[in-house]
């Protein structure tokens, strides 16, 4: 074949908008076909290179429902590695539970409202009631603009589960809400705001 041979090759393609993208989508649609057949890996592996590879996946055939192992091909299913959760059930807690919490958010917020001791009392009180994250806000606060200076009642639960809690405690300023969280040990601290 002549050069000029290959030259009416590639303008055939390019001689009409509509050979152009007819070209285009069979070239897309045999380059996914080639995926699909080989996989992403660029071929397709002998029987003992899986194993050589590592423990990356493992493979289970699967058969659908009503059918018999035999009659139809199996596909292999790759199942991710079992991870376990750090996080704790959300379930609702017991009355012990729902006694902490509210003796702990009444113990912070006694704390962090009785700004007549000095600044650095102030702070040691109120961050051994909070979590690591939550104290290192409070090194930002001036006990002088907390807006309460007294707890006036009882606080109470409004949401308690095994991880999370969240305590309604009555001030001479209002109502705040003490969110607090299980660290494993005991109830910390990681949010005083006003109730809304």
């Amino acid at each position: 074949m002549s050069v000029d041979g290959f030259g009416r090759i590639w303008r055939w393609p390019l001689y009409t908008p509509r050979r152009f993208f007819s070209v285009l989508l069979s070239l897309l649609i045999l380059i996914a076909l080639s995926n699909m057949i080989f996989g992403k890996h660029g071929g397709v592996r002998p029987p003992g290179a899986a194993a050589a590879a590592g423990p990356a996946a493992t493979t289970a055939p699967t058969v659908p429902p009503g059918s018999v192992p035999g009659d139809t091909p199996t596909i292999p299913v790759v199942e991710p590695p079992l991870t376990v959760s750090p996080l704790v059930s959300p379930q609702p807690a017991g009355q012990d539970a729902a006694r902490q919490v509210a003796d702990t958010a009444t113990a912070f917020t006694r704390a962090w409202a009785d700004h007549t001791r000095p600044v650095a009392q102030w702070l040691a009180q109120v961050t051994s009631f909070a979590d690591p994250e939550f104290a290192a806000q409070l090194q930002t606060t001036d006990p002088a603009n907390v807006p309460a200076n007294a707890v006036t009642g009882a606080a109470q639960p409004v949401v308690v589960n095994y991880a999370s809690a969240s305590v309604e405690v009555p001030t001479d300023a209002g109502v705040v809400v003490v969110v607090l969280v299980n660290d494993g040990r005991r109830w910390l601290v990681t949010d005083i705001r006003p109730k809304r």
